[in-house]
């Protein structure tokens, strides 16, 4: 693929969901369950999602299948991998980095940053969680021949933390905000926060998803 075919995207103060970013994790299908395992195992992944509702989602459906249709690709547009809509009418979107690119070697974790832009301490956060990402959106073409967009993670920035066990009543919330000096790399992200862009890695398998006709 062509650099251009890579396009950064910033989504903002949004609340995360099912964030599996301190370790690797892979679906296990005889427990029918996502489980931890080793960045080297076979459908290993970090991966992240989150909730839009149907107007914000409805601009960057828009502006990924723009995107799609700028790049060196024979397929037709068909879905953004990865997406899907909820019985409240918003829309989930999942993204996600491999455990190792192509060639076996381990692929660097998706960078997660507070809200001062330093690392963020314990990065197993809950969904519930809310805050900021910076994705690479890349043309793909699954199995099937569908051609789409997939979204790898670059950078996440936690706002606002929430930790537990339990269901979310039982969860604690914990504002993530640190003194602490600040990544001029990160201009992107809100008030004090913006990833630089990754280095183009060997990029993500498609992601399972259901396109929406907009």
């Amino acid at each position: 693929m062509a650099k251009t075919d890579f396009k950064p995207v910033m989504i903002r103060n949004v609340e995360f969901k099912y964030p599996r970013l301190n370790a690797c994790y892979r679906y296990n299908t005889s427990e029918k369950k996502s489980e931890e395992c080793a960045p080297t195992a076979s459908n290993a992944a970090y991966s992240i999602a989150w909730e839009m509702s149907a107007d914000d989602a409805k601009t960057l459906h828009a502006d990924l299948k723009a995107h799609y249709e700028t790049c060196q690709t024979k397929a037709p547009f068909n879905k953004i991998f990865g997406m899907k809509k909820l019985d409240s009418g918003n829309f989930e979107f999942r993204a996600k980095r491999n455990g190792t690119n192509s060639q076996g070697q381990q692929n660097e974790k998706p960078r997660v940053i507070d809200g001062m832009k330093q690392p963020l301490a314990d990065t197993a956060f809950w969904g519930g969680s809310k805050g900021s990402i910076k994705v690479t959106a890349y043309p793909v073409t699954d199995p099937d021949g569908n051609g789409g967009i997939s979204l790898l993670i670059d950078t996440v920035q936690v706002t606002h933390a929430v930790y537990g066990g339990g269901g979310l009543d039982d969860f604690d919330e914990v504002p993530t905000t640190m003194a602490g000096g600040v990544d001029a790399s990160l201009d992107d992200f809100g008030p004090a926060a913006a990833p630089a862009q990754s280095p183009a890695q060997d990029m993500a398998d498609a992601l399972d998803g259901d396109e929406i006709p907009f």
